[in-house]
């Protein structure tokens, strides 16, 4: 019985110190890296960003569809890419994701999705592709050829419904459906109907998840992958192997709950613009969930109306779902509510793109938190 008992409190207090010693984690601010701006290197449109193991900086241009690659110091080092429909060209990059010398790129304007090998000389090889529609969010699984995917609800012609998470092997095409679009909305919701809201064209009968942004995030972990809504604090962890998912989240004072009022609406559906961002900055938005050996972590946004400019929030949890800690990313703002940000898992370190104007040039720079 005492044996029982000791083993039994050995538990505890096994359990009770993970706990503690995850709830301990600092979030380290180490400085920042402003990026060379000259001729053949300006930013138009960053859509993505990694940093390699020897600190170069690679942002995705989607609107001069190249891929800009700056050192550690932030000295502009070589461009690759073009804008075009040849090889090696693209025409909407976003650079998704990087490991262990591969780029997992996305392309809107072909609805391709490309693996680039990139060597110690900064040489691309492409060396997977295939056709994907509606990438939002990829991530690479391991060193397997295979590609976590978040997209736009689209029925494919061998699935049963429309799906937002799935992954794909790219060497054979074939898809493992993870998610199906009526959990974005929540537990026991109706699917919505696309074709019946497209021919009935009266836009005030469009359900008002409709008028929410549509981007969503997704990262893994071992055998677990993650789901997230831009317009949801709400995590859903999803089992890679019985497909089985849970949720988590803690919306907290500083998290603003975005909501459909009756003038938000009718911005979206007279397209008016101005009017629409600003309720948008009325609100808080998910930008990125990451995960590694510790840690699920989520970022979200808040329009700060005496600078103008976003902040943003980190907020992390164990892989069980228990809150540890939400937290200011010192230092680090933005001009938009989704701020380009990679996460190195092996470094536990976050970098985060801020960008600003100066007269008619744009300043971009990139932010580091080391997570220890």
């Amino acid at each position: 019985m005492n044996k029982i008992k000791r083993s039994v409190l050995g538990v505890f207090f096994f359990v009770l110190f993970t706990a503690e010693s995850l709830a301990a984690i600092d979030i380290i601010y180490e400085g920042k890296t402003r990026l060379e701006q000259r001729e053949g290197f300006f930013i138009d449109f960053p859509r993505g960003f990694v940093v390699t193991e020897k600190g170069f900086v690679i942002i995705s241009d989607g609107r001069a569809g190249d891929f800009k690659i700056f050192d550690a110091e932030g000295q502009a080092a070589r461009v690759f890419g073009r804008k075009g429909y040849g090889p090696g060209d693209f025409v909407e990059p976003w650079l998704q994701d990087y490991k262990n010398g591969k780029l997992l790129i996305s392309d809107m304007g072909t609805k391709k999705l490309f693996i680039y090998n990139i060597d110690k000389d900064l040489n691309f090889k492409q060396i997977k592709e295939t056709i994907v529609t509606s990438v939002l969010g990829a991530r690479l699984i391991d060193e397997k050829d295979k590609v976590l995917i978040a997209r736009l609800p689209i029925t494919d012609k061998n699935a049963d419904k429309a799906y937002i998470l799935f992954a794909i092997d790219m060497t054979n095409g074939s898809r493992d459906y993870l998610l199906p679009y009526e959990l974005q909305l929540g537990e026991g919701v109706k699917p919505i109907d696309f074709k019946k809201i497209n021919s009935q064209g009266n836009p005030r009968d469009i359900p008002d998840l409709i008028i929410l942004p549509p981007w969503i995030y997704c990262d893994y972990y071992g055998n677990d992958a993650y789901f997230i809504w831009t317009a949801n604090l709400d995590i859903i962890k999803i089992d890679l192997t019985t497909k089985v998912h849970t949720r988590f989240s803690q919306k907290t004072e500083r998290y603003i709950q975005p909501k459909v009022y009756g003038e938000y609406k009718k911005a979206y559906i007279e397209r008016n613009l101005e009017e629409y961002r600003n309720w948008h900055k009325k609100m808080s938005w998910i930008c990125k969930i990451f995960a590694d050996s510790d840690i699920v972590g989520v970022i979200y946004t808040n329009f700060d109306n005496k600078t103008s400019r976003w902040n943003s929030f980190l907020q992390m949890y164990d892989h069980k779902g228990t809150f540890l800690k939400e937290a200011l990313l010192e230092n680090f703002s933005s001009t938009y509510e989704r701020p380009d940000i990679y996460y190195d898992r092996d470094k536990k370190t976050l970098y985060c793109l801020s960008e600003e104007s100066i007269g008619t040039e744009g300043i971009y720079t990139v932010y580091k938190y080391r997570l220890r």
